[in-house]
């Protein structure tokens, strides 16, 4: 009886733990995130990073389309893929040009579904391209 009891138990825990890992669906509307809220990169490099769309049942069959709302810095440049369709997830690359200017950035990434916008802000530090610092991406 013990055993059933210590199973049972066990196979809950499991359940749980695979189920807290997962992304949940908003219940209205949908979601845009990324991987990472804040990047560091030196100038003349790039870096990738993933964004998400988490979608409600009634938006799950819509296309999207991912961009930026802010205007991003001379020099820097910015490819989605992909970049539209029924997509869930998409691979980001940014890239500061040698000529970017060091400095903090607050960019907004956006996803738009049925005329509707929802973003998430990505702050964005490059640093001089003869800088000795390591590039850290979190």
């Amino acid at each position: 009886m013990k055993i059933a009891y210590l199973f049972t138990a066990l196979l809950l825990a499991t359940a749980v733990s695979t189920s807290s890992a997962q992304q949940v669906a908003p219940r209205t509307e949908f979601v845009v995130k990324t991987s990472k809220s804040t990047l560091e990169l030196k100038a003349g490099t790039s870096t990738e990073f993933s964004v998400e769309i988490l979608r409600s049942k009634a938006y799950t069959s819509m296309n999207a389309k991912l961009g930026f709302s802010s205007q991003l810095p001379e020099g820097m440049t910015v490819t989605f893929d992909p970049a539209e369709g029924k997509i869930t997830s998409s691979t980001v690359t940014l890239t500061a040009a040698p000529t970017v200017k060091p400095g903090q950035y607050q960019l907004i990434l956006n996803g738009t579904l049925n005329n509707k916008v929802k973003g998430t802000i990505l702050k964005v530090t490059v640093q001089d391209s003869a800088s000795n610092e390591v590039v850290k991406v979190n």
